[in-house]
């Protein structure tokens, strides 16, 4: 409806005239009628940390944001406002909860907190389709994403919006995905899939959604915050952006236009809350601020009985000592994705002791937790090493061994794709390869050698396609995280050094 900029006059008889100026009057009405308050909580990169943290100033737990939920909840009843849920993806993968359940025990607590919308990262796919479809049809929520599509039939895998009534307004959520999950997870999980430009897919959707009347447009993403704001440049009928992937942590809203950008770190630790005020279809005020999740709240009693029960499931063996460390091994995210590290020597170096390779490559993106120096457990080494990745080998030329090498040193960092190395040094200078070695001798560009990897990176994955122009690609039939349990358990305790693989200048 557009509201009327001056006044009407009115040519009829008396009857007509009174049936005129109600109909003016109703229209003047729904004009002056108060904005709707509707309330947006949100989450993203949750990364199956269930768990409360035991530590009393640490953040997250599953059944403490329940609570906070509940609670935003009957605040807002007791006002007339509207609450919605919504989680921008990564629910699954990082936790050996998440792990031994392949998100199983994440969508069972989630289908006790009133979710109303969440759309799928990339980590939801790291256990292969049909796992996803399992964990999809469990999920008593809508999972969307408009920019997934099947090859076979065009099809789209989710529904790609949901809409809610909020009195008079209409509230239109978009899910998109990033194309990145042909790459960052393993790509044969979502090799019959297509993942469109989440920009024009918006576009399209936010178009049909607003041409017969004004209605509020949110994307729920999980593309990164930079891609956010880019989504926010290019579609400027999105009236909000809930974003997930980057890990993010915004105290404050960031504005694109009339677009807001918002998104709540990572791990569970923080939920978003977005208070608006909605007129016409469009954000007429707006306030926005996290909300930590600290140990001042009470567990939600329902939730953390479900998360118990799968806690409780765990084998005992997850928890049984498998060696020693006898440093600190540096598995710290910024670190693994930016320079050699003492972990990913050993996680190398246990590569390719179970294929017996010349050379093994790790990536630090899969890399996911340190280990303290002492007793190391089977849980540990489940948490650092999530992915369920099996060693694969494949024989590259010297030249295709630069290409890939050439590609970690020069990406800036941090990046997943950051390859940690074992049997072969490399120097880079200024981002450039001035040298590569391969047990003390010089790369030979026509020599043939013999490379372990994970099946992630074999099959192309953070993008190094020339690990797919290998010859006699094989699969060792040993996961990652098993090699390096075999690797320990053959050393006892282990001891690894930063050694100068990796010398960047």
């Amino acid at each position: 409806m557009t509201c009327p900029s001056s006044p009407l006059r009115i040519h009829r008889t008396p009857i007509h005239t009174l049936i005129a100026v109600i109909v003016v009057f109703a229209s003047v009405a729904a004009c002056w009628a108060s904005p709707q308050q509707v309330t947006i909580l949100h989450f993203n990169d949750f990364h199956g940390n269930l768990l409360a943290p035991e530590a009393e100033d640490e953040l997250g737990g599953i059944a403490r944001i329940a609570t906070l939920i509940e609670q935003v909840r009957a605040e807002n009843d007791r006002r007339g406002a509207a609450t919605f849920v919504m989680i921008a993806g990564d629910v699954v993968q990082g936790t050996p909860l998440s792990t031994v359940f392949r998100g199983e025990a994440e969508f069972a607590a989630l289908n006790g907190m009133g979710i109303d919308a969440m759309t799928p990262g990339n980590h939801e796919f790291d256990y292969g389709m049909p796992n996803l479809n399992r964990i999809a049809e469990m999920a008593q929520f809508p999972i969307i994403a408009a920019n997934i599509r099947r090859r076979a039939d065009d099809t789209r895998v989710f529904p790609g919006t949901v809409r809610f009534t909020v009195g008079d307004e209409e509230i239109v959520v978009i899910g998109l995905t990033t194309p990145e999950t042909s790459i960052t997870t393993r790509p044969s999980n979502v090799a019959n899939l297509t993942f469109e430009d989440p920009a024009e897919v918006a576009g399209l959707i936010a178009d049909r959604a607003t041409r017969t009347r004004d209605r509020v447009v949110v994307a729920l993403t999980h593309l990164g915050h930079e891609q956010d704001l880019a989504l926010a440049r290019d579609v400027p009928k999105l009236d909000l952006i809930v974003g997930g992937h980057s890990h993010t942590k915004l105290d404050e809203a960031a504005m694109v236009g009339n677009t807001v950008v918002v998104q709540a770190g990572a791990y569970g630790e923080y939920l978003g809350r977005i208070d608006m005020h909605i007129a016409n279809g469009h954000i007429a005020g707006f306030d926005y601020r996290l909300l930590p999740v600290s140990s001042e709240i009470e567990p939600h009693p329902q939730v953390a009985a479900v998360v118990e029960e799968y806690h409780g499931r765990l084998d005992d063996a997850v928890k049984r000592v498998i060696g020693h460390a006898g440093v600190f091994l540096n598995g710290e995210r910024e670190d693994v994705r930016s320079r050699e590290t003492n972990l990913g020597n050993a996680i190398a170096d246990a590569m390719r002791l179970v294929s017996g390779a010349q050379i093994a490559l790790q990536n630090g993106g899969g890399i996911r937790a340190s280990i303290d120096e002492g007793p190391i457990t089977l849980e540990e080494i489940l948490v650092m090493l999530p992915f369920g990745n099996e060693v694969a080998t494949v024989e590259l030329t010297g030249g295709q061994l630069r290409e890939i090498l050439q590609r970690s040193v020069a990406a800036e960092k941090p990046f997943g794709g950051f390859l940690q190395v074992s049997g072969v040094k490399v120097v880079a200078e200024d981002g450039e390869i001035v040298e590569i070695s391969v047990g003390g001798e010089p790369l030979d560009p026509n020599e043939t050698y013999l490379v372990a990897t994970n099946a992630f990176l074999l099959e192309g994955g953070d993008g190094y396609e020339t690990f797919t122009e290998g010859q006699n690609p094989y699969y060792v039939g040993t996961n990652l995280d098993t090699s390096f349990v075999n690797y320990i358990a053959e050393h006892g305790t282990i001891a690894p050094e930063v050694e100068g693989r990796i010398v960047m200048r």
